[in-house]
């Protein structure tokens, strides 16, 4: 399949912010040797082969014939360019890359369509899928209960939970250990919604940004005390500063993330969780995840 392009579109936001083949043997006559020479075994096992990869393409042709996106022969993706590993920008500033980014690319691969991003920010992606502005979104969304009423939720591709990040040096060693102390959140996320809904039975002050490279920002800088966030950002400011972080809570209940779509669009839906069956499989979506967090935190979701 031809190599695949990325197109990205920049948001305004963002651009003020810079983020099972079995052999079949026929019955033995009586004192007739029935042994196939070697070449003949050789030959049905290559027909056989043949076969499945061709019936497996006609498969992935009629899972894909239905499916319209908004733009002609591209997969137009919402993501929020700034979520660490998930999705940000290379060390040049400009490139796209992450967890997120490379499955995008999978998917877009094996539906045979370009790949065009669009920079979006978190608490407008939504509304865009809504509104036709991308055909999904696949930037870290949690699939919660409130979610599926309202748009199309694909099964699950990573797991993920809720963590609370500490400086080493912290005397927070708990989340009850919050009492006086400060939290920080991206704002309009799950952790955004624990904290708004426990943070003041714990007794700590909560803080919302933008972006969560701006919560680990003012950690570093000490303007406040604690992150409260999801595990897969969390093990990548652990793993670039292991020396400095920590965590020192984490939520027993899992968060899989899945790819979000418009309410109604079923053809597409089910046509990218058919590939991520495929890529999951083969085990593209492990590797990706292993790159990323060290870990595949993609086994046993499908």
């Amino acid at each position: 399949m031809k190599k695949k392009t990325v197109g990205i579109m920049l948001s305004l936001s963002m651009a003020m912010s810079l983020m099972a083949c079995g052999s079949s043997t026929q019955p033995a006559a009586a004192s007739v040797d029935t042994e196939e020479p070697a070449a003949t075994t050789q030959a049905a096992s290559t027909a056989e082969a043949t076969a499945s990869s061709t019936e497996a393409t006609a498969d992935t042709a009629a899972s894909t014939a239905d499916v319209t996106t908004i733009k002609d022969g591209t997969l137009m993706v919402g993501v929020e360019i700034g979520y660490p590993p998930m999705e940000y920008f290379d060390t040049d500033g400009s490139t796209p890359i992450g967890f997120d980014v490379e499955v995008a690319n999978a998917l877009a691969d094996y539906l045979g369509l370009e790949l065009e991003l669009v920079d979006t920010s978190w608490d407008g992606i939504f509304a865009g899928v809504d509104t036709g502005k991308y055909d999904c979104i696949i930037s870290c969304v949690s699939i919660t209960d409130e979610r599926k009423e309202q748009f199309n939720l694909t099964k699950p591709y990573v797991s993920n939970h809720t963590v609370l990040i500490v400086p080493n040096d912290s005397e927070i060693d708990s989340m009850e250990a919050l009492n006086g102390h400060s939290t920080a959140v991206q704002a309009e996320t799950t952790a955004d919604d624990y904290m708004k809904e426990h943070s003041v039975e714990l007794g700590a002050e909560l803080f919302q940004y933008d972006k969560v490279i701006n919560c680990f920002d003012d950690l570093k800088a000490g303007r406040t005390d604690s992150v409260f966030t999801d595990s897969v950002v969390a093990a990548y400011y652990l793993g670039d500063e292991e020396s400095n972080y920590k965590t020192v809570w984490e939520n027993d209940e899992l968060e899989p993330i899945g790819i979000c779509l418009k309410k109604g669009n079923d053809g597409l839906t089910q046509a990218i969780d058919d590939a991520l069956d495929i890529l999951s499989a083969d085990g593209t979506l492990g590797t990706i995840a292993e790159k990323y967090f060290g870990t595949d935190l993609t086994a046993g979701l499908r």
